[in-house]
């Protein structure tokens, strides 16, 4: 067949469908699977002929002179198709429809489809159909599917003027739009539009920022039985909804219950043939992507929201012809989706015909549910690109899904929020991974081990400071002095010992020695204020005091140890941590949960291998207890370091290379201080802990000792220095935020929602840790509710840490910051240290922190506080990078770049100096006045909104804590008071005074009279009081 002979004339534009579908866009392909003896050439005949009845597979697309992009041109028939046939093995049929697949097609020449047949057995027959993806969508391959059958079974005819062809669909859309009721379509839709504007797509926990662009794609697969599907078939008739809106009711629901908001913007793939009797059986490209606002309240009832979102698609569909499908007022709605098709039915018996594959959601979605619905059962597929989500997620995803599915239909009435997304599948995944191995970490305490040492290995090397050095049995015999010391001053066992003393030899011995007499140790921080160290002492009444001031004399006393035999129930130590009511709370730990803590942590992170750990933390938070204890449990040489070393990045260099660590446990702030040296040295062993690792930190470390095992490590103080890890992949890309993926032995961990009910994954919850770890208690106090009964193991308790994590799908957990500092910022729950997370994971940054203060107006804002390469210096890349990435809500009002962080004693950053600082950064800048009257009242206008003072004409709105809303204030002001139209877009590209002045300017016809009235309403600044 050929092509008319005047093309121009005979040329026709895309349909707005086909305008959206991408440059070089893969091919559609049908798969169908025909079990029974097959009649090949009348199988042809049907094949022809129903593709020939259909218009839109009739043309060649090609470029035609003098108009942009492709065009079609109707054929006087269609080209014979290409047809393929072969006989192959089944396990070669994919590798054999793939290479058909990626045959090239000439669509310039009308070939629009090529056509395969596969025998795989004497009675099985595969039937593929590639289609060119301007000329048909998943419905259309479906009705090619059973038109083709129909034909072929005898069971009716298909002819071309039965048919709806595409052309009378594209000309009657065009006559829509240009009818009487097209303005009010429109208007419809710029509503929409408007408000969907101020949304981003759901932000998922599972999510990954990934640099693979062609990572592919994932499928996880599921099926609603035929008792389900009744009951939701029954539960929707109930609610005066369909089946299929229920379910993406549903499925939105679970992505609002998990993306924490609440509000959010989706995309529906909506196939106008469905409304419309006449369309059905038509082939083209039909389906089109409508937004959807999804706006839940966690307290209402499924049934009132499936009732509001019912009566909003309702909406769309009268007027989604208006809708601007190739070029929609925003591109969010692409990003996730929603599909649902009818299931397609097997035809016949003799042969019996089975549609085995039909296209996946429309391929913008970064993840799309798709559901084929009948009341006999429906099948699911979540599809996700896979450069941002794992296979795992993905089936989370679904599992969830229908959990909460059974919920909805089970309890319609029920608030949204108490619904349940763990199923008996997840639930039971969830709690086979709470815990770690079961080891016998035997009966040789901590305190035994130095004593095992000075037997097995007495000339080893075992303690070091400075000058000092001690092997194994000289520190025995030093240990066993002190010890009898002790016991002749009054020290009994049960006592507590208080340590008053530096980093040092003396303190490592102390600590041994009040073990060997029974005792606790209860470390105290010679820096302490006087009143900080009284409090302690008040509570925790020591039997005696040791400070540096009046060192002990042990002198004289036997070198033998003493008689008592250490039992993994005596007490440790004592370590005071801070309290929510400010006084501080003394937790108490075993020898039996110090023991199984070294045990668990050495097994977990090769810590036998280890031969010289650094010390070089204070031992008034467990941090370094992982070296204390870790070194000596191994016989080990723990080498302490002086203070000079870990204050200076080249003495900390000199200390690590002549000593020769092979392992250190430290913060990762601290860590990237002391990187800023020539030559920076690196153990072969890195714990981090204590606070988020960054991304960039953790890199660099890549960078300078490949050969460096790095393991994140976390575990509240009252679950013995820590209760999980994460060992770093070598040469593996590195994740934003370094999880923790390895419970250690004995230990079990939870996230819990405020009802101690499993959190699915993806979801936030708090910490829970229960297990062989567990401290005693609190020392002279009661634990109020910070221990739980654990509702998964009768007569065991749980710790509750505070800790909010997200439980990720793979396994593990991801830490999401303290339960105590969520804020609540424009109405939406915020956690700082999510926001931290992502900052930090950007390039260029090497430390970070985020707080919650007051602003101008006295709400909530969001302060960051970075120390970065000083191409960063003014935070406004990095403000960008953010807006990118996270809610406008989400996005810190101020950045502030610093040289250093000051630290607490434990190295941690000193969150109350930031806090200080924010009024000073915030003023840092010089104040450019207006130059003209536009310009005052811009300034002015934005400084009323900020609650502030007078403002410059190049700060940064934004930068002084304007956000969104506040944007809709100043437009509506600008709008009322300049008699101009502004879009909030222009407030967001222009945020300065200036910068919005001169584009106010540029975008007028009268420039002076602009001017003019802006010298109308410029007020003194007292007067400036008023909002819109």
């Amino acid at each position: 067949m050929s092509v008319m002979t005047d093309p121009v004339e005979t040329s026709f534009p895309l349909s707005p469908e086909q305008r959206m579908v991408p440059a070089g866009a893969e091919r559609q392909l049908l798969l169908v699977g025909i079990e029974g003896m097959l009649d090949t050439a009348r199988l042809r005949i049907a094949v022809e002929g129903v593709l020939q009845s259909h218009g839109a597979l009739c043309a060649a697309i090609r470029q035609v002179p003098g108009y942009r992009g492709p065009r079609l041109q109707p054929l006087d028939g269609m080209p014979p198709p290409k047809w393929q046939s072969a006989d192959v093995a089944e396990a070669e049929l994919a590798a054999w429809l793939e290479a058909f697949h990626r045959e090239p097609l000439a669509a310039e020449r009308g070939e629009l489809v090529s056509v395969g047949l596969v025998r795989t057995a004497d009675a099985r027959h595969t039937l593929a159909l590639s289609v060119n993806a301007l000329a048909a969508d998943r419905e259309s391959l479906q009705n090619l599917f059973d038109q083709i059958a129909a034909v072929y079974l005898d069971e009716g005819s298909v002819e071309s003027e039965d048919i709806f062809q595409y052309a009378r669909f594209v000309e009657w859309r065009q006559d829509l739009l240009e009818g009487d009721d097209a303005d009010e379509g429109r208007a419809y839709w710029q509503r929409v539009a408007a408000e969907a504007a101020t949304l981003a797509p759901p932000r998922l926990q599972g999510r990954a920022e990934s640099v693979q662009p062609q990572a592919g794609r994932h499928r996880a697969g599921g099926a609603i039985d035929a008792a389900l599907a009744g009951r939701v078939a029954a539960r929707a008739d109930a609610l005066g909804t369909q089946p299929e809106t229920l379910l993406q009711a549903a499925w939105w629901l679970l992505l609002a219950r998990l993306d924490g908001t609440g509000r959010f913007i989706g995309g529906w793939q909506h196939d106008c043939r469905r409304d419309y009797e006449p369309m059905q059986g038509a082939v083209g490209l039909f389906d089109k992507v409508l937004p959807v606002v999804v706006d839940v309240a966690m307290d209402e009832s499924f049934a009132g929201w499936v009732g509001r979102f019912d009566a909003a698609l309702a909406a769309h569909v009268d007027v989604q012809e208006y809708w601007s499908v190739d070029a929609p007022p925003l591109a969010t709605h692409t990003v996730v989706g929603f599909a649902s098709h009818e299931a397609p039915l097997p035809r016949g018996t003799e042969p019996r015909w089975r549609l085995t594959g039909l296209p996946d959601p429309m391929p913008c979605f970064e993840l799309a549910l798709q559901a084929a619905w009948q009341t006999q059962g429906a099948e699911l597929s979540l599809h996700a690109d896979a450069a941002h989500y794992s296979q795992a997620a993905v089936e989370r995803l679904l599992l969830q899904f229908l959990a909460l599915l059974e919920a909805v239909v089970a309890q319609p009435d029920a608030s949204v929020g108490a619904l349940s997304l763990v199923g008996p599948k997840e639930r039971e995944l969830l709690l086979a991974r709470c815990g770690g191995e079961r080891i016998d970490a035997g009966t040789q305490t901590v305190a035994d081990r130095i004593a095992h040492w000075a037997q097995a290995t007495p000339d080893a090397p075992a303690l070091e400071a400075g000058e000092q050095r001690l092997n194994y049995r000289e520190l025995d015999g030093r240990i066993n002095r002190l010890a009898h010391w002790l016991a002749a001053q009054g020290v009994t066992p049960g006592s507590i010992v208080a340590l008053n003393l530096p980093r040092s030899i003396e303190l490592t011995v102390a600590i041994f020695a009040a073990w060997r007499v029974g005792a606790a140790y209860l470390p105290l921080e010679p820096e302490w204020p006087e009143a900080r160290r009284a409090s302690v002492l008040a509570d925790a009444r020591p039997a005696l005091v040791l400070d540096a001031a009046a060192p002990p004399v042990p002198e004289g006393m036997p070198g033998t140890p003493p008689a008592h035999r250490i039992s993994p129930q005596d007490l440790a130590y004592v370590l005071y941590t801070s309290g929510s009511t400010g006084k501080p709370k003394g937790v108490a730990i075993e020898q039996g949960h110090l023991l199984n803590y070294v045990a668990a942590a050495s097994a977990a992170m090769r810590l036998d291998a280890c031969r010289r750990w650094a010390l070089t933390s204070s031992v008034v938070a467990d941090l370094g207890n992982t070296a204390l204890f870790g070194a000596f449990f191994n016989g080990a040489c723990l080498v302490v370091a002086a203070e000079d070393d870990v204050k200076d990045a080249d003495a900390f260099a000199r200390f690590m290379a002549e000593r020769e660590i092979d392992a250190i446990k430290i913060v990762p702030s601290h860590l990237e201080a002391l990187l800023e040296c020539e030559s920076p040295h690196l153990p072969r062993t890195l714990v981090l802990g204590g606070e988020a690792a960054p991304r960039a930190l953790v890199e660099r470390i890549a960078r300078l000792a490949p050969q460096c095992a790095i393991y994140n490590h976390y575990g509240p103080t009252e679950t013995t220095v820590g209760v999980m890890v994460h060992a770093v992949p070598a040469g593996a890309q590195v994740s934003e935020q370094l999880p923790l993926t390895r419970v250690l032995a004995n230990n079990r961990v939870h996230v819990l929602d405020e009802a101690l009910g499993l959190v699915p994954a993806g979801a936030l919850g708090e910490v829970y840790v229960g297990g062989a770890q567990l401290c005693r208690g609190y020392l002279n106090r009661e634990a109020a509710d910070a221990f739980v009964a654990d509702p998964f193991n009768p007569g065991q308790r749980l710790y509750r840490t505070g800790d909010l994590a997200y439980v990720l799908a793979e396994g593990g957990i991801r830490l999401a910051g303290r339960a105590d500092h969520q804020v609540k910022i424009h109405g939406f729950r915020v956690e700082p240290a999510e926001v931290e997370a992502v900052l930090l994971a950007q390039p260029g940054v090497r430390q970070a922190a985020v707080l919650a203060v007051p602003d101008a107006a006295g709400a909530s804002a969001l302060s960051a506080f970075f120390i970065a390469d000083e191409v960063l210096a003014d935070g406004r890349a990095l403000r960008e990078r953010l807006a990118a990435q996270l809610p406008a809500h989400m996005v810190p009002a101020s950045f502030t770049a610093v040289d250093a962080f000051a630290r607490l004693p434990n190295g941690k950053i000193d969150r109350l100096a930031l806090a200080a600082i924010v009024p000073a950064a915030a003023g840092h800048k010089a104040r450019i006045e207006p130059r003209d009257a536009l310009e005052a009242v811009l300034a002015d206008g934005m400084a009323s909104l900020l609650g502030s003072g007078p403002i410059g004409v190049e700060d940064d709105f934004f930068e002084l804590g304007g956000h969104s809303l506040q944007v809709i204030k100043l437009v509506a002001r600008i709008r009322k008071l300049l008699q101009v139209e502004v879009a909030a877009g222009v407030v967001f590209d222009h945020p300065t005074p200036a910068a919005l002045a001169a584009a106010l300017r540029e975008d007028s016809d009268d420039a002076a009279q602009l001017e003019q009235r802006a010298q109308a309403h410029r007020q003194p600044e007292e007067d400036m009081s008023e909002t819109a």
